[in-house]
């Protein structure tokens, strides 16, 4: 099973080449039915191989009705009220143990489903959201149940994180006079930064099959994280630096700023005693700014928490790769 579970991780990304030569010459042959759809069969051109436009190989259900049964399920509702919910929605007839099975077969990747056993949860309950409307629409939200587990690591993080929900000074967000963290560029150190396989870029893979178009993948990334991973606690979480605390800052050298500074955190997660500060970034190797702008986050959330820059993790990552580096790394140079 983990080897099919790789293997449909494999093929989670748009159909744009052929996954054997990677060539982008490719021409469809026709459709094969499965048990609710029928996909697309596509051959190469160049090395004549033929594959399918199934999102997730070796599965007789399309991809919708799987990953939003888990994120279901990991929601608090029983596999019975998980299977009602899922036939209803997509008009299906899903029997319970093919639901049981794909929680049971995703779980090392949406690892809350394990966590999710040792506590009663009300599905209505677990997630907070509120929308936020700086210059754009930003649909803050919160795990209630790993936020708590969190706090007793960082309790200033959880009462941030809840609190800025209605005691978020929005006038900053709004003023034309304020800089955007996404839009600031600073000369630094060239820093070496840790590359790794992990599991957000298996969520990542796994979310972006529910992403119809370009513009859902935030949306759907930072959701499905939310309630099927075990690490991830907020998310678009708004953040603020005021021009004081930049002025009595140690970074006064680097940070020339005479702008309050606003942003929004894609995803925030505790892990390893340490709070990672993520932002999802398609095609990541072509981003330059994004260690200034996620170091930014970094800063201004630490000196909203109070919480010591050595507690952070920085980080952005897409479907295929995943950079980390230490805040400390920039303070120190």
């Amino acid at each position: 099973m983990k080897k099919l579970i790789q293997e449909s991780l494999d093929q989670t990304c748009p159909i744009q080449k052929c996954p054997y030569c990677k060539s982008n010459i490719v021409v469809r042959k026709g459709k094969r039915q499965i048990k609710q759809d029928k996909i697309q069969i596509y051959q190469c051109k160049t090395c004549k191989k033929y594959f399918s436009g199934n999102k997730l190989k070796h599965k007789s259900y399309k991809p919708n009705i799987i990953l939003n049964s888990i994120t279901t399920f990991n929601l608090g509702n029983s596999l019975k009220e998980t299977n009602k919910i899922i036939n209803h929605k997509f008009k299906v007839k899903v029997p319970e143990s093919t639901i049981h099975f794909w929680t049971k077969s995703y779980s090392d990747i949406c690892t809350f489903a394990r966590l999710r056993k040792k506590y009663k949860i009300n599905p209505k309950k677990l997630i907070k959201s509120k929308k936020f409307y700086h210059q754009q629409v930003y649909e803050h939200k919160f795990h209630t149940l790993k936020l708590n587990m969190a706090a007793k690591r960082f309790p200033n993080l959880r009462k941030y994180i809840i609190n800025i929900q209605n005691q978020c000074p929005n006038y900053l967000f709004k003023n034309k006079q304020s800089l955007r963290c996404s839009n600031i560029k600073l000369k630094i150190p060239e820093l070496q930064k840790l590359t790794k396989e992990n599991n957000a870029l298996k969520l990542c893979r796994l979310a972006l099959c529910l992403a119809k178009k370009n513009n859902e993948r935030h949306l759907k990334v930072e959701e499905f994280m939310l309630i099927n991973d075990s690490a991830t606690v907020a998310v678009e979480v708004p953040v603020f630096l005021f021009k004081i605390e930049l002025e009595k800052s140690k970074l006064k050298g680097l940070l020339d700023i005479n702008q309050t500074i606003t942003g929004h955190i894609d995803i925030i997660q505790v892990r390893y005693n340490k709070i990672h500060i993520l932002d999802y970034k398609p095609q990541t190797e072509k981003q330059r700014d994004v260690v200034i702008q996620v170091f930014l986050y970094t800063l201004a959330l630490s000196k909203r928490t109070n919480i010591n820059l050595e507690n952070f993790v920085c980080g952005w990552f897409d479907e295929k790769n995943y950079y980390e580096f230490s805040p400390l790394d920039i303070v120190n140079d």
